[in-house]
């Protein structure tokens, strides 16, 4: 099984690059009210925007969760599961999709706008669950001091399957002050590569996930080694990196940041600078990442472009933040770990301990 059978990136790249091809001679546009979209975001995580004579930028992402939900649903419907719950964690995972994409460019996110698209609105006949979901986007605008003021709800029979709920949103972050906007404009050979821990998969590789545990005969309620409910573990819900990566910008020198998400590890390089990204360590597997890819048969090199496998954020940073990055995610309560070197080269991630390279499409 490989992971192009859910997501094929090499259909949904080009897509990308015809869309920003396409609305490029429209940036401009903004202009005639006095707002100017910052040309070095594009292609980033977020796109930047600065305002008529302010000393900040605003900052922009939408994301969907995809299909995370799905498991939530069939633990909810089995005797075994615990209800309710499931649906609170991914209310939260939905808000994190955006706010840490928002936060790689130095964002603190200040308010959120969700898109629950339904089959029928029927989803919602349950209080219990609705609640659990709102649940979810209330403790995440609290952890991140964000309001969450409007959001859509449609209905939409024929598009989505009955039953079923699709999941995105949009945020909108500051960056104050500017000095504070982050997209590797100051990015060079020898600075160190870090990676903050993730809680577990997060929201990405999810169809890859759901199609592995669906083939085991206890399918979400199988039992990891340490006796943990597999289903569950992927449940956890997404880190919110936002806190951190703010403080982070605004005590010492960061260059680049990228959350690890889709394309997993070969997302190191998103940045498009022509640099090279050498792994010398790589975290222990966590249980679940393990649990996974022995389960799926799948290789290395698979695994670390499927899944972020323990690590779900990126710095760049010269050697002399190191100090500094350390005691703020300390105080954070996130691992850190220094993973490696930007070096000078053609532009790739090599992995050493995996022996694995990822290349440039």
């Amino acid at each position: 099984m490989q992971y192009s059978e859910f997501v094929d990136y090499s259909k949904l790249d080009p897509v990308k690059k015809a869309a920003i091809s396409k609305f490029t001679p429209y940036l401009d546009a903004p202009k005639r009210i006095g707002v100017r979209i910052l040309p070095e975001t594009i292609g980033e995580s977020a796109v930047a925007l600065e305002l008529p004579n302010s000393d900040y930028y605003l900052a922009f992402n939408v994301e969907g969760l995809g299909t995370k939900n799905i498991i939530a649903d069939k633990m909810f419907l089995d005797k075994r599961g615990k209800g309710v719950k499931y649906f609170e964690n991914i209310g939260l995972d939905n808000v994190a999709m955006s706010t840490n994409d928002l936060s790689s460019i130095g964002a603190d996110p200040f308010v959120y706008g969700d898109i629950l698209s339904t089959h029928k609105s029927d989803w919602f006949s349950s209080d219990e669950k609705t609640n659990s979901l709102f649940e979810g986007f209330r403790k995440a605008c609290e952890k991140l001091g964000m309001a969450l003021p409007c959001g859509e709800t449609p209905s939409l029979v024929g598009i989505i399957q009955p039953g079923a709920l699709d999941l995105a949103g949009a945020s909108i972050g500051l960056i104050n002050p500017k000095k504070n906007l982050t997209v590797g404009q100051n990015m060079k050979a020898g600075d160190k590569i870090f990676g903050l821990a993730s809680s577990g998969v997060h929201s990405n590789g999810i169809s890859f996930i759901r199609k592995t545990l669906e083939s085991l005969p206890e399918g979400y309620f199988t039992e990891l080694p340490s006796g943990k409910i597999v289903g569950e573990e992927v449940l956890t819900p997404t880190t919110l990196y936002s806190k951190v990566l703010v403080d982070l910008v605004s005590s010492t020198q960061i260059n680049y940041m990228q959350p690890i998400t889709g394309h997993g590890w070969k997302k190191i390089m998103r940045n498009r600078k022509r640099l090279s990204y050498e792994i010398d360590f790589v975290p222990e597997k966590p249980e679940l990442f393990s649990f996974l890819q022995e389960k799926a048969g799948i290789s290395d090199a698979e695994a670390y472009y499927t899944l972020n496998m323990g690590v779900g954020y990126v710095l760049m940073a010269p050697k002399e933040s190191a100090e500094m990055i350390f005691r703020i995610c300390k105080k954070h309560n996130i691992v850190v770990w220094e993973l490696g070197e930007v070096k000078d080269g053609e532009k790739c991630v090599k992995i050493k301990p995996k022996n694995v390279v990822f290349e440039e499409d």
